[in-house]
């Protein structure tokens, strides 16, 4: 938790000067005392616009003081001297995080997200486990995903969805964090794991309003959800089971290159080769220059004696994507079938010198060495 934004919010520091007591001078502020080896952070912009009185004038010092610590924890996690202001703000309101978590609530209401960030990161760094703060700041990082988008989007989703994780962990019953994590698990193409999550909700309780938008978006996303769970079953070593996911999702749509992949991924995994190349050159017409796509073509052909078309499926998928260790060393593996171990050493070479750690490679190029050419 963090770490991923921080590099944001950097910049913020120059919104923020350090004063130093003289020399062996000190004051002392409920109790607490700072000497000159404490910077004390003033911002240039107000974050924390009250904490006691705003007419009690003779604090005006003390509460600009207090809205840079705020500024800084609320920046810089690794701040060196957060914990000294954490327990001086500790010290001096009781009740500091509701003071800073209204200030937060006021920014955004302002437009002003970036500093209401700022504010709920700070209670956080006080203390981690408030919910109220958990929520808000998940709150703050999704709608910042949202409106930034590029290169912001992923590291504010992944720290919204980090910190609404956190919140289903320590506050299991707690159903708007679950229904948030639905949203994002979806954007993530977790569909099965959107649907447990957003069952979970439902089970917890939320307003009726939210249970019914749940509810159509799992309608809706039901055909994905079914389609997660066949490809899983394919990858987990299941084909027959994936087949009886997948396949009745074929007629309607036939066209999603994804699922056409699948099916034929479960035909060769039965060493059903004919219907799996039937299914890759589907998945192949809707995306001619998927790599993936064009070596399980290869691989059927090989499976299937048809070395010549398995060698031009795979020079084709090298020349989308040169460097490709695995194809390289499948398109060698056709040229020993083919008999011609001068090729089949050469791609079978290069595929090692890209990937000297595969297993299957290094066998091939042991077993090549081997043979007498």
């Amino acid at each position: 938790m963090f770490e991923r934004i921080e590099k944001y919010l950097k910049d913020k520091v120059n919104d923020v000067v350090f004063i130093n007591l003289k020399e062996n001078k000190k004051f002392e502020v409920k109790g607490f005392i700072f000497d000159d080896a404490i910077p004390l952070p003033m911002p240039l912009n107000e974050v924390v616009t009250k904490v006691k009185d705003e007419n009690d004038t003779k604090d005006i010092s003390i509460i600009k003081i207090i809205q840079g610590m705020v500024y800084i924890m609320g920046i810089d996690s690794r701040f060196r001297y957060n914990d000294v202001y954490k327990e001086f703000l500790k010290t001096f309101d009781k009740d500091i995080i509701n003071v800073i978590l209204k200030q937060g609530f006021k920014s955004i209401e302002a437009g002003n997200k970036i500093e209401g960030l700022i504010c709920f990161k700070a209670c956080l760094y006080i203390d981690d486990n408030n919910l109220d703060s958990l929520y808000n700041y998940a709150r703050c990082a999704e709608e910042l995903a949202n409106e930034w988008g590029g290169k912001y989007n992923k590291d504010f989703e992944d720290e919204a969805i980090e910190v609404f994780e956190r919140i289903t962990e320590t506050y299991p019953d707690f159903s708007l964090s679950y229904y948030h994590l639905g949203f994002h698990y979806i954007n993530k193409k977790l569909y099965k794991k959107a649907e447990k999550t957003w069952n979970k909700c439902i089970d917890i309780g939320i307003d009726e309003n939210k249970e019914m938008e749940i509810i159509n978006k799992l309608s809706e996303i039901d055909y994905k959800i079914q389609y997660e769970e066949g490809y899983n079953l394919v990858l987990s070593g299941r084909p027959h089971e994936a087949l009886e996911k997948l396949l009745p999702l074929e007629e309607k749509y036939s066209d999603w290159w994804n699922l056409q992949f699948f099916i034929g991924l479960a035909h060769r995994h039965l060493r059903d080769f004919e219907n799996a190349l039937n299914h890759f050159e589907k998945a192949h017409r809707i995306v001619p220059r998927q790599v993936d796509v064009l070596n399980e073509i290869g691989l059927c052909n090989i499976s299937l004696g048809r070395i010549n078309e398995a060698i031009k499926s795979f020079e084709e998928a090298l020349n989308i994507k040169a460097d490709h260790s695995e194809i390289l060393c499948n398109l060698g593996i056709a040229y020993l079938e083919a008999g011609n171990f001068i090729k089949a050493n050469e791609y079978v070479r290069k595929s090692y010198e890209i990937n000297p750690h595969d297993e299957i490679t290094k066998a091939w190029v042991t077993k090549i060495e081997s043979m007498n050419y």
